[in-house]
């Protein structure tokens, strides 16, 4: 008996101090998180350490070094344990090889970065943030047509990457499809209407509105459009967007303020490209322009509009005294049929 309890004892021990080992690492690395969230990358890093030489596998904690070393700009090491997380083959993996091409895109090696996502996009194919992050560096190289798969594809699993639509805008701008660009942005301003981003968004989406029209003077504007592309299927509804923003002289607007005028060219654009969509069926058509058209079908482009300009503090508050039901008519149109597009 004393055998069988000695035994017991022993076991009992041994699994209690298993239970104290997996607590103890559980701790060290919440508490290097601690220290990381406040910039301590350095004493996170020896936490992380302590916890490794606990469990020297551990996924969980390499993960946490990685991304220490890449806030300290340790791109080798921040390569190194996303290395050791990928190979124990357990949690944080998809992570890991987004630590690892930004690592390798920062360290001035994109041919890398882009290998990296892919082998990571082999695995993990819903995850977004992989094709967004090889976007970014296809954009950086420049090769935007790649850059543009990519993010499509990461908008066809996460419609709502605020990120994506902004990069996807710039790159439009880039090659010179200022209607492509203006889509994008719509889509960015309606998922980010604050924010740090969303000022010179609005900045922005106003410039390309007013591209190639110039004011001659209180009633005449000249419109100057790119030459024709055959490829073009926008080139309609830009030339259309021109003329509605030259219109803003005409005398029959002259009274309408600048929300007002913003507000009925936007839903005008819309009803145009809905229009114009017919058997088109590629990314634009059916993922833009079938939830812009839908928006004014609706009779939400109002809303739409102002609540994206919402920084423009003073005309959003006047224009929400009398109109809250409009952009609550709006809000539950979004939250009911908005992730059908």
């Amino acid at each position: 008996m004393k055998k069988i309890i000695g035994l017991f004892l022993a076991f009992s021990i041994s699994v209690s101090g298993l239970m104290a080992q997996a607590t103890t690492v559980a701790d060290l690395i919440s508490d290097g998180i601690r220290l990381h969230d406040k910039g301590d990358y350095t004493g996170a890093i020896e936490l992380y350490k302590k916890a490794l030489l606990i469990d020297k596998k551990s996924a969980y904690a390499n993960y946490e070094m990685a991304s220490s070393y890449f806030a300290m700009k340790d791109y080798e090491n921040t390569i190194r344990h996303s290395n050791y997380v990928i190979d124990a083959n357990s949690d944080y993996i998809d992570q890991a090889y987004i630590l690892k091409g930004s690592a390798y895109d920062l360290a001035g090696k994109p041919l890398d970065a882009i290998k990296t996502y892919k082998a990571g996009i082999k695995k993990y194919a819903a995850n977004h943030l992989l094709y967004y992050n090889m976007a970014l560096t296809y954009y950086t190289l420049k090769q935007f047509k790649d850059s543009d798969d990519a993010l499509q594809h990461a908008l066809k699993i996460n419609p709502s990457h605020a990120s994506s639509h902004l990069l996807l805008c710039q790159s439009m701008i880039k090659q010179e499809n200022r209607m492509k660009s203006i889509l994008a942005l719509y889509n960015f301003l309606l998922l980010e209407p604050k924010g740090s981003r969303t000022g010179p968004a609005v900045n922005l989406l106003e410039e390309l509105l007013k591209k190639g029209v110039k004011k001659e003077n209180e009633k005449a504007s000249t419109i100057t459009l790119p030459i024709k592309k055959d490829t073009d299927e926008f080139y309609t509804a830009e030339l259309m967007l021109s003329l509605l923003e030259s219109s803003k002289t005409s005398e029959a607007n002259k009274n309408k303020t600048a929300s007002e005028l913003f507000a009925e060219n936007t839903n005008s654009i819309f009803t145009i490209l809905g229009e114009l969509k017919k058997e088109k069926k590629d990314f634009w058509w059916n993922f833009y322009v079938d939830y812009f058209y839908t928006i004014a079908v609706n009779n939400h482009t109002e809303a739409f509009c102002y609540y994206i300009t919402q920084l423009k503090e003073d005309t959003y508050s006047e224009w929400l005294k009398t109109n809250l039901p409009k952009l609550e008519a709006f809000s539950e149109w979004y939250i009911k049929y908005a992730h059908k597009f």
